[in-house]
């Protein structure tokens, strides 16, 4: 029996993800009666183990089951074979893109084996599936990878080229949102933090070395939710962009990266959100320059903030990494992949030009 449980059903914050998830789970497959205590056990087992980004999943592909079930007059769960099959297709029509449909069917698998429901998944429904993938041509979309100098040929030796991090580092004013999102675009890049890592940084975790340069410990990550944590490397230019927030701020506990509106306690990080809104605005206003300065085209860079995510420091990051000759073993180690598939993925948008491959190749005589 799970720690503290007896047999009642255990009540619930509405504040709380996994509770949310649970009670939508429970309202899904028993409607307003009170479920069995065993299947109840394992939703609460599961929701209390599961990672944020699962729960969001789960919460929003039973929507998407709910209001196709309700249009037919059925309850949402359980969801036959026959049904699921059809709602496969109903998306597929609409134009959704294979991956969310993959991982709608995964959603109800899990539904399904929680609640102890028959398989929701035969042949029809897999063989369905392999036609959507096939006949789905769609490149995958990928965030614009925001590279250190740009699209240089030599990471190392080159000077920076074109868009790079460096010009949007060099763009930013000298006032306190500048300096914050100086020091915040510096650390995401150099340890090819997600959104989830940069913002929950404190200064405790941060320890001083040799050079000017630090170790960043990072406590958590969506590939440790054990907590066993991590460590990265920041470079001396972080160092420094990071001491001149923190000075400027007097922060010396808590979270690095924080508001700067009054309408936030001074405690609080930045949210997810925030991160994302603040990297996506200074890559357009320093693309806007580039076009004054017609060093691109103004629809290169309406292409380029479209493709610019929160993501995008990571994905910079790792495609430095693999043009500088590092080897997949280090990248994966060094930015905490448990995969190798994304790291590898993000190296295929490489532009060819720029890659190890390219400049082994050139030697070639």
């Amino acid at each position: 029996m799970i720690s503290g449980m007896s047999n009642e059903i255990i009540p619930f914050s509405p504040k709380r993800a996994e509770d949310k998830v649970r009670a939508e789970l429970i309202d899904a497959v028993y409607g307003p009666e009170i479920p069995d205590f065993e299947v109840h056990k394992r939703f609460v087992a599961w929701s209390e183990a599961a990672a944020p980004n699962s729960l969001r999943a789960l919460r929003s592909d039973l929507k998407i089951v709910d209001q196709f079930q309700r249009a037919g007059g059925r309850p949402t769960l359980p969801l036959s074979p026959t049904h699921l099959y059809m709602l496969i297709e109903e998306r597929a029509s609409i134009g959704a893109a294979k991956s969310s449909i993959s991982r709608l069917v995964s959603s109800m698998v899990r539904a399904h084996s929680l609640a102890q429901l028959p398989p929701c998944v035969d042949d029809l429904v897999r063989w369905k599936l392999k036609q959507v993938r096939r006949l789905d041509s769609r490149e995958v979309r990928q965030a614009h990878g925001l590279r250190l100098k740009g699209a240089v040929a030599d990471v190392i030796n080159d000077d920076p080229e074109g868009p790079s991090l460096l010009g949007i580092l060099a763009s930013l004013p000298d006032n306190p949102r500048g300096i914050r999102d100086r020091a915040l675009l510096t650390v995401g890049y150099d340890a090819g933090l997600r959104r989830s890592e940069l913002v929950r940084i404190r200064v405790a975790h941060l320890e001083r070395l040799p050079n000017n340069e630090m170790a960043l410990f990072i406590p958590r990550s969506k590939t440790d939710q054990a907590g066993e944590g991590a460590r990265a490397w920041l470079s001396s230019r972080a160092v420094s962009a990071l001491d001149a927030w923190l000075a400027l701020t007097e922060i010396t506990e808590g979270f690095v990266f924080r508001s700067l509106s009054y309408r936030v306690g001074a405690q609080e990080h930045l949210t997810e959100g925030t991160v994302s809104r603040i990297i996506k605005a200074r890559a357009a206003s320093y693309l806007d320059l580039l076009v004054v300065d017609e060093q691109i085209s103004k629809n290169q860079r309406d292409q380029l903030v479209r493709a610019i995510s929160g993501h995008s420091l990571r994905v910079g990051c790792d495609q430095d990494l693999f043009a500088a000759g590092v080897d997949i073993g280090a990248i994966m180690q060094g930015l905490r992949w448990t995969n190798p598939k994304q790291p590898l993925a993000y190296a295929r948008h490489l532009a060819p030009a720029t890659s190890k491959l390219a400049a082994k190749m050139r030697q070639v005589r």
